[in-house]
């Protein structure tokens, strides 16, 4: 499949992801986060604004005729949208209220969207000083601090799931789901880093049974299914896929570690 991702361009994706964690730690470490409440009662704070002008500028400079959606300036009608074969889909800070709480599980979210599926991504964790990215045709892996290390990290197939959820977000559909499965380890983690824990090896299934938007999960979806794991319509069962409808809400989804087995409960 072409995907008209350039493998060359990772590397400054991983650079403009790392430039605008730095715009975010500016703003980490004052007092006054500038926080505002929008109009979905949804807080954006001026690391949100820093970071999505340092993304979008250096994207544009990088590929000028491709188009933009970010969080911050979603407005773009479904009849612009809908003839785009290819666009960037950019969360420039994705977990907010952990950015608020000062718990540091925050991420930058870059994503090259392709025919509707998220072909490459770029996931920073700015406090952690993890920067995970890759593309559907090389592959994935784990910067941090010197070390670069290709992904899956381990091996990650257990006798106990490892099931990794939303601090913020636990429905009474998420609760029903992890009944199916009887004895399991439950871990916590803000923002796509959940993701992330599956590509790593860390965990096992990352079930959302609730909401989220296509800006919060295609960049670490790409990261996912580069490594190998796979992030699955929970009705469909067809791959999370994006642009195909006018409104930016996801369905639920179940995502599964590249080793997880087909024939265990899930």
């Amino acid at each position: 499949m072409s995907t008209l991702f350039q493998h060359g361009w990772l590397a400054p994706l991983v650079g403009i992801a790392k430039e605008a964690g730095e715009a975010i730690m500016a703003i980490y470490a004052k007092d006054d986060f500038g926080v505002v409440t929008k109009s979905d009662d949804s807080p954006v704070t001026a690391a949100d604004l820093a970071s999505h002008k340092v993304i979008v500028q250096q994207l544009m400079a990088l590929t000028p005729d491709v188009p933009i959606i970010s969080e911050e300036s979603a407005d773009i009608s479904w009849q612009e949208r809908q003839e785009w074969q290819a666009y960037w889909l950019i969360d420039p800070l994705d977990g907010t209220k952990e950015f608020i709480k000062r718990n540091g599980e925050f991420t930058v979210n870059i994503a090259f969207v392709y025919e509707g599926r998220a072909v490459a991504g770029v996931v920073y964790a700015p406090v952690l000083d993890k920067c995970f990215y890759g593309s559907l045709n090389s592959g994935a892996w784990l910067q941090c601090a010197d070390s670069e290390i290709a992904l899956p990290q381990v091996d990650s197939v257990t006798e106990v799931p490892r099931i990794v959820g939303s601090r913020s977000h636990v429905t009474p559909e998420l609760e029903a789901y992890l009944q199916r499965f009887g004895e399991h380890e439950m871990k916590s983690v803000g923002s796509s880093l959940k993701f992330c824990l599956l590509a790593e090896g860390q965990a096992d299934i990352y079930p959302r049974l609730g909401p989220t938007c296509e800006w919060d999960t295609a960049a670490a979806q790409a990261v996912l299914e580069s490594a190998g794991g796979r992030v699955l319509n929970y009705d469909s069962r067809g791959p999370l896929s994006y642009n195909q409808k006018e409104d930016y809400l996801n369905p639920y989804f179940i995502a599964y570690a590249p080793n997880w087995e087909e024939g265990k409960l899930a």
